[in-house]
């Protein structure tokens, strides 16, 4: 397919702009690196540390080799590096998206999980009453994973609620992990809590959704739905 004059020339303009963007940032005094930052604090004697040179631009460190050598570190488990111009280069460390909460048991600290169900330690910016938090659970350490094998299945149930909709995802409030054998999951706005099986929360969740949206059923009394069973729901009133 030919292109048409005007694109190419607008290409060709680019890719010139590109590369001399990319020349003065490499051979001018103005674009050598001065300051290096790790986990928003400044790091000393970094000159030299990690292949690092004060003779060079931003751009032309070796970045890949920094990143492996954060690696190594037992307490690193995940190394992000940016530049700013117009001679910094900051480097964050463990810093994960929380997709929901844990609270542990023992120490009564929430932590996050992410997508992958990493317990993560959280920054002041992390939290959110829009995402659920588990309970019930027990850390043993941050970056680690929970020892409840149903932990990794539910927060990828959570990640596919998230995306089809997140309007309810946001609603759920917590998630009760005290049963070996069920869950036990709180909604903002119900009385009552469901009653689910870790491997088919989303189904359940969806079939509660049908079952009152289609009967529309009188649940003032009621402390607990039991969605477990595949052709009913079981109602029941005391202890949720």
């Amino acid at each position: 397919m030919m292109l048409p004059k005007k694109i190419k020339l607008s290409l060709i303009a680019f890719v010139v702009f590109g590369t001399t963007l990319l020349s003065v940032v490499n051979f001018t005094d103005y674009f050598k690196l001065e300051i290096v930052t790790v986990n928003a604090s400044e790091l000393d004697n970094w000159s030299g540390k990690y292949n690092l040179s004060e003779n060079n631009a931003i751009t032309n460190q070796p970045l890949d080799s920094l990143a492996i050598a954060l690696m190594k570190k037992s307490n690193i488990y995940k190394v992000d590096i940016n530049y700013s111009l117009p001679n910094k280069i900051e480097i964050k460390t463990n810093h994960y998206n929380p997709s929901c909460f844990v609270l542990d048991r023992l120490s009564k600290k929430i932590y996050g999980l992410d997508s992958d169900a990493r317990v993560v330690e959280l920054e002041n910016s992390d939290f959110s009453w829009d995402n659920p938090i588990l309970t019930s659970l027990t850390i043993t350490k941050p970056y680690g994973f929970c020892l409840d094998y149903r932990v990794k299945i539910v927060v990828t149930e959570l990640e596919k609620l998230k995306q089809q909709n997140r309007d309810l995802y946001c609603l759920i409030d917590e998630i009760d992990f005290g049963n070996s054998s069920v869950l036990k999951i709180s909604i903002d706005g119900l009385s009552y809590r469901l009653k689910v099986t870790h491997d088919y929360l989303l189904d359940d969740i969806h079939k509660f959704i049908s079952f009152v949206s289609r009967f529309d059923p009188k649940l003032e009394k009621i402390t607990l739905l039991d969605l477990r069973y595949d052709e009913m729901i079981v109602c029941s009133q005391g202890k949720k």
